[in-house]
């Protein structure tokens, strides 16, 4: 009964985490103004914390990260992440004079892996937010020669879209990150032939399978 118990409370603090929505404003902003825009509110060395819009302009050096510092959906490859940790791939560790604490670090990766968003909302509907993950379908179907899987997913994710023949062979996958809300992926079969095909929806975040699910789409030339 304790085992039992025990699973319960770790599943249910599992999900929590997940979809706790981090707010940018009050959680994110704030630790930039207390910690980091004495030095980087006028973007020195490539990072502007000063508002919302100067961080997700701001790009590391080429010679460095090449890449935009914070990266929607993927903490552990934003290089503003990698510096706010300990032994950074490159230079000391930031901030300056002092490193954020744990949670602040936690809650920034959260927030970079729930899509990097600036506001958070009540109003789900209007802004196309769902809150558990679902498998639409794909339209049209039948179809010639493509078709859009729709889902849904609660948090930003990375895809992979799988397809197999009747027999289990596998002819089309596609990789790709989505932001949280609804996501639509197209493939294009002009080069197989008719027949059904089964396909295979994994939706993964830090690593993690967070959903997956199947349907059956038929092409007819």
């Amino acid at each position: 009964m304790k085992k039992i118990y025990g699973l319960f409370v770790s599943v249910f603090l599992l999900s929590t985490t997940a979809y706790t929505q981090v707010d940018y404003a009050s959680e994110i902003q704030s630790i930039f103004n207390a910690s980091c825009n004495s030095c980087h509110n006028a973007g020195q060395n490539s990072f502007n914390s000063s508002s919302y819009a100067a961080v997700m302009a701001s790009t590391s050096p080429s010679n460095r990260y090449n890449s935009k510092h914070v990266l929607p959906g993927n903490a552990d490859g934003s290089p503003l992440v990698d510096k706010i940790e300990p032994s950074p791939q490159f230079g000391g560790q930031m901030p300056v004079g002092g490193s954020l604490s744990q949670d602040q670090i936690n809650k920034i990766k959260a927030w970079i892996n729930e899509g990097a968003n600036q506001v958070v909302t009540s109003n789900e509907e209007e802004l196309g937010i769902t809150k558990e993950f679902k498998l639409v379908g794909n339209y049209p179907n039948p179809f010639n020669p493509s078709t859009t899987v729709q889902f849904e997913t609660p948090v930003s994710v990375q895809y992979t879209l799988s397809v197999f023949t009747i027999s289990g062979q596998l002819v089309k996958e596609q990789v790709g990150t989505v932001s949280s809300g609804i996501a639509r992926v197209t493939v294009d079969f002009l080069n197989q032939p008719s027949g059904m095909y089964i396909y295979r929806l994994r939706a993964l975040a830090s690593g993690r399978e967070l959903f997956f699910d199947s349907g059956i789409m038929t092409l007819i030339k």
